[in-house]
């Protein structure tokens, strides 16, 4: 089932990128290194939400780990993500740079929503996709994902709302 899904986001990758944006909305999507690409949220019904891809354009930028607010507007459109998925490092030298460097992915979740999601990475070129952890998107919140390893491309599925709030927490 899982390489199922894992192709059939692969192929929707192939067709969104072909296609005009937005993309009509569906349960994840899949993005190569190097792309920055703007999701919106549609409710599915109370807890899910489909995406579509409403920006995608590539990003070749090396960004600073500690130093990337600029890549986000303080506010953004309403049920968007704005995400990077990119090469970042820091230090002061060529070689703390090289290094630091590390696989990126910079998000920033313009929606009401705190969001759960499931994320798969592909490590070798054109092999399969395998689980991978996350955080979770919290609303209004810059967020970053990080690898010590390449990966070649991510997919992002199955948005939730996130069961766990700040005040079950406590």
């Amino acid at each position: 089932m899982k390489k199922i899904l894992i192709i059939l986001l692969g192929l929707i990758t192939l067709f969104a990128h072909a296609q005009e944006l937005p993309t009509i909305p569906a349960k994840g999507f899949s993005f190569p290194i190097g792309t920055k690409f703007t999701l919106k949220l549609h409710p599915v019904d109370s807890v899910n939400f489909d995406i579509s891809i409403i920006e995608f354009e590539p990003f070749n930028e090396v960004v600073d780990s500690w130093n990337n607010n600029y890549l986000f507007k303080d506010k953004g459109e309403d049920n968007t993500i704005i995400c990077y998925f990119c090469f970042a490092t820091h230090g002061d030298t060529e070689e703390e740079k090289e290094k630091n460097m590390k696989i990126y992915l910079l998000f920033k979740n313009y929606s009401k929503e705190s969001l759960q999601y499931i994320s798969d990475i592909q490590r070798v070129e054109d092999g399969e996709f395998e689980s991978t952890s996350n955080v979770g998107m919290f609303s209004g919140v810059k967020g970053s994902e990080i690898w010590p390893y390449m990966i070649y491309a991510i997919g992002l599925h199955d948005f939730q709302k996130n069961k766990i709030t700040i005040s079950d927490e406590r």
